[in-house]
């Protein structure tokens, strides 16, 4: 009786410093604007099979390290039985502990159990010596305390099958077993491990799009995230998950070419000040504002952050906050004078464009001629290069009997104003394009901007417009598969994998399928597929002339070259504009060729052996780069 007090009593003091600790946070969720989304649940409750119960994120992203986590994480999920009943046990309500079931439930536990200690014993020494980049410069001793503690647990419980339980060491046991249980439910909240408390609902109302930023309510005077109060309901939420693995810092291309960004860091801050209670602080004086502009918007810190958070939408929210006080970057500045005037990002005259259209042969989109509407885009319109690429992408649709057409005039999708905070510019930009797609009566447009696809497909779904936006590379994988053209040599290339091709929209299969198909022999480098290195043209940062620390091209670059190919192809105008500036930097001879163009010259050189190197140029020069 008199043990059965004290457990009652220290159940109840734990528990109540367990509530407290989280009832404050969780009141600093429930006053943050906005609504939690569950949009989608069928794609939810899968993502959350995927990465909560099955761990998948956890073990893709760092496969050893990941495993050992996922082992303690399915150990902990077996135990909630047995610690329940224990539990009941200690507090006198209940004594099942004698029942045959619970004695085989005991039993099949030991593999459980074994494997958590494994697991936590490897991690504890990963941490302490091994010491990766991501988890910090020092040995955090509140991970250390913790992983003695599961340690502690999962000993305590083998021991019992050794020990009789009206023994003093049974006694003994027992009660260690259940205080540690009681000391880590009073450390959980303070600590990062309150992630196993608020990851699974943070997994789950994670937007099933990567990189949502909801739109702006201008008739309600939304500006962005100005102060710290304006943050949502996900974000706060999301601020008390970090679990500081380190992946997102790990995995952004900022801080791995030496810049100050770092995106847990972010997340970090943002905790820290909201438990200070200084909601009124300025996002600026929370987050250094250089850092909040050096985000390539890639997505990559989301994409592999385990525990659901979503760091683009607090930087593009407090990006918003800045532009609309005038705080943006000169060189932005710039570009929306040119959005505004001209309607696109170089600030060109649309007689440029004209001249394109003409010397390329297109047609004005006519729906009841044409099944696609072929968009542009700024770079399409007036960027000469990626006008090479636009003209071989034309050629394999003719030849492939596609009916296509462009639309007269042409604005700006708006995905660098979106991207940079400008969302005025942005739905202004958005409203004018789908009302020139209902005009022409577009149901279906194609493109070869991974950008405007991202913006056309996805962004423009919260205006209502619901087309079918499909890139180049996809369609183009799909219309040549009858084609099997006599190709005589193989030859080497790397493919870049644009950040808003690969990692937004998927499509990582398609274009190595034309490749592999047309006569290249893919050779990946560090960083590929859905998990590719940026460019550093995303968010704006395409017109920025002083960038800090090492440029993301270069970086990248190197990683290309890195595999020995003397080609690097491309499917993205923004990443053959900037890994071309690093290739003229680093006075290499490595080619480029965008995906369509080589795919093009592959074809009319199956079509006419005799006629050498294909020009996917053929026509009028087009207008000079800007």
């Amino acid at each position: 009786m008199i043990e059965t007090l004290i457990f009652w009593a220290l159940c109840l003091g734990f528990a109540a410093s367990f509530v407290v600790q989280v009832w404050r946070r969780l009141r600093l969720v429930a006053r943050a604007p906005g609504r939690l989304g569950f949009d989608r649940p069928a794609l939810r409750v899968r993502r959350f099979l995927r990465d909560v119960v099955f761990q998948s994120r956890t073990i893709a992203g760092r496969p050893l390290a990941g495993f050992a986590h996922a082992l303690v994480f399915w150990g902990f999920v077996a135990f909630a039985g047995y610690s329940s009943t224990e539990f009941l046990y200690g507090l006198g309500l209940a004594d099942l502990r004698r029942t045959p079931f619970f004695e085989a439930y005991a039993v099949a536990l030991v593999p459980f159990a074994t494997a958590c200690l494994v697991g936590i014993l490897y991690l504890l020494v990963r941490r302490v010596f091994a010491r990766p980049a991501g988890l910090g410069d020092h040995v955090s001793m509140e991970s250390v305390v913790i992983a003695i503690f599961i340690a502690a647990l999962m000993i305590t419980f083998l021991l019992r099958f050794g020990l009789a339980d009206g023994s003093v060491a049974g006694r003994v046991n027992w009660w260690t077993h259940m205080l540690v249980i009681l000391a880590f439910l009073a450390l959980i909240p303070a600590s990062k491990h309150l992630h196993l408390v608020l990851s699974p609902f943070t997994v789950l109302l994670k937007s099933p799009v990567l990189g949502t930023v909801p739109n702006l309510d201008f008739e309600k005077e939304e500006v962005g995230t100005e102060t710290l109060k304006d943050l949502s309901r996900k974000q706060v939420l999301d601020a008390f998950t970090c679990v500081e693995c380190g992946r997102c810092q790990d995995n952004c291309p900022a801080f791995g070419s030496g810049k100050v960004l770092n995106p847990k860091k972010l997340i970090l801050d943002s905790q820290d000040a909201l438990l200070e209670g200084a909601l009124d602080r300025r996002v600026v004086e929370v987050y250094d504002e250089g850092v909040l502009w050096q985000c390539t918007t890639c997505g990559a810190c989301e994409s592999q952050c385990p525990v659901g958070i979503e760091h683009l939408p607090l930087i593009i929210g407090a990006r918003r906050g800045l532009v609309s006080n005038g705080e943006a970057p000169d060189y932005l500045g710039n570009v929306y004078n040119q959005l505004e005037r001209r309607g696109n990002i170089w600030g060109l005259t649309y007689e440029a464009r004209q001249k394109f259209i003409e010397s390329a042969g297109l047609e004005i989109f006519d729906a009841a001629k044409h099944e696609y509407l072929v968009w542009l885009g700024c770079a399409g319109a007036f960027e000469a290069d990626f006008q090479k690429a636009l003209r071989a992408l034309f050629d394999i649709l003719r030849a492939c009997g596609v009916r296509f057409g462009v639309l007269a005039r042409e604005r700006c999708t708006g995905d660098v104003a979106k991207r940079s905070g400008n969302e005025y510019m942005f739905q202004e930009l958005a409203t004018q394009n789908i009302e020139d797609f209902r005009a022409s009566g577009v149901t279906k447009i194609l493109t070869s901007c991974p950008h405007c696809l991202k913006t056309i497909g996805d962004d423009y779904r919260r205006f209502g417009f619901d087309a079918d936006v499909v890139h180049s590379s996809v369609l183009v994988a799909e219309i040549t598969r009858g084609l099997e053209p006599n190709v005589a040599t193989v030859e080497p290339v790397t493919f870049h994998d644009p950040c808003y091709l690969g990692r937004y929209a998927g499509h990582v299969d398609e274009p190595r399928e034309l490749l592999e198909r047309f006569g290249g022999s893919v050779r990946e480098p560090d960083r590929t597929r859905t998990n590719p290195f940026c460019c550093g043209a995303g968010g704006g940062l395409l017109f920025e002339e002083k960038e800090e620390g090492t440029r993301i091209s270069d970086v990248r670059f190197k990683q290309l070259q890195a595999t020995g190919a003397g080609t690097v192809v491309t499917a993205c105008p923004f990443c053959s504009i900037m890994l071309k500036g690093a290739q003229a930097s680093a006075q290499a001879d490595t080619e480029f060729v965008d995906l369509m163009a080589f795919v093009n010259g592959r074809l009319q050189k199956a079509a006419d052996p005799s006629a050498g190197a294909p020009s996917a140029s053929a026509g009028a020069a087009p207008p000079a780069a800007p």
